[in-house]
């Protein structure tokens, strides 16, 4: 029996702490080393690129991409691909195939908008639970868009958050994020003019646009003990975060091999000779695992990139998978292999 499950009804499975604790149990099965990850795959389709497409992103002589990662989490028991288009007219389609490790059975079909909202905010929040400053209590957040929202709760959730100063480049959306951010969590969420005015006092600095070009520069970052997420890129020829940022954090990313190899954070430094790929301390496995030391007494900034995972997707699948089966959730379908050859 396979379980099919829609947005809707992802929606009320697991509040956002279940998504932390989901993460969490992913990146620990993998840092321990029973957990593998796959790589993201971008294969381009070639073509002129939609006036409407956002941001810088695209490989050049491309309108579009089919993508795929993958996770085997087998102290979850869970496996699966996230497959997923981006850039053609109907927008984004991704769609996770979760297998049980235990059986090898496909256990299930997952829609992914509504989830990956709240993981990829879990993933952040997991992350900044290891290597924010005690006490953080103001949020430099870039962008303000759908992500944004999520990223303002999962940091929350990980931090005693007092004050968001928000920075997008579109003014009207700027101020109505903070007025209903403000009314949604009853904590200061204010409208900044410029990224140097969110980026005062800020412990914490989240950036989360589709931007191809860095949306602070380090000059205006606060000399003081901070904490930075980067997570709205994941191509080696954008970012979001500058290189002179990089070369004075402390750098750790989602999934190693993945990582040096598809943000532009790490790949552009490199590239220009100011860092090697031995700058980036650890990943997130190694952190939750403990084989890998987060901030200490000594660490001015660290910074955390991620662009997702095979292994925060399985983690969060297979949880969401058991809470719609103890709760009769999802329509239930058959497949009639193994099938016997007939000519």
């Amino acid at each position: 029996m396979v379980l099919l499950l829609h947005n809707h009804e992802i929606r009320g499975l697991m509040d956002l702490s279940e998504y932390i604790d989901a993460v969490e149990d992913g990146y620990r099965d993998y840092g321990n080393g029973a957990g593998v990850a796959f790589p993201r795959k971008n294969l381009w389709i070639e073509g002129e690129k939609r006036d409407s497409h956002n941001g810088g992103h695209l490989l050049a002589g491309s309108k579009a991409s089919f993508k795929f990662k993958a996770g085997l989490l087998p102290g979850l028991g869970g496996a699966g691909v996230n497959a997923y288009t981006a850039g053609l007219p109907g927008g984004l389609e991704t769609f996770m195939f979760l297998f049980d490790t235990d059986s090898g059975a496909l256990a299930a079909i997952l829609e992914v908008m509504y989830l990956s909202w709240l993981k990829t905010a879990a993933v952040a929040a997991l992350a900044t639970r290891h290597l924010a400053p005690p006490d953080s209590a103001i949020l430099a957040l870039f962008g303000t868009g759908r992500h944004a929202r999520s990223q303002l709760y999962g940091v929350k959730h990980a931090a005693d958050i007092q004050r968001a100063q928000a920075y997008s480049r579109d003014e009207a959306n700027r101020l109505a994020f903070c007025e209903r951010m403000s009314a949604e969590l009853d904590i200061e969420v204010v409208p900044a003019h410029s990224p140097a005015h969110a980026l005062r006092d800020a412990d914490i600095v989240t950036a989360i646009t589709n931007s191809p070009t860095p949306v602070f520069a380090a000059a205006d970052l606060p000399d003081k003990p901070l904490h930075i997420n980067g997570l709205g890129a994941h191509y080696p020829w954008v970012r979001e975060i500058d290189s002179q940022t990089v070369t004075q954090s402390r750098v750790f990313v989602d999934v190693m091999r993945q990582g040096v190899s598809e943000n532009g954070e790490i790949v552009i430094p490199m590239e220009e000779g100011l860092i090697g790929e031995d700058h980036v301390v650890g990943d997130l496995g190694g952190l939750v695992a403990g084989a890998v030391a987060g901030r200490d007494a000594n660490t001015r900034w660290t910074l955390f990139l991620s662009g997702g995972t095979g292994i925060d997707d399985v983690a969060v699948a297979t949880r969401l998978h058991r809470s719609a089966i103890q709760r009769g959730v999802g329509t239930e379908f058959h497949f009639n292999q193994p099938y016997e050859f007939e000519y």
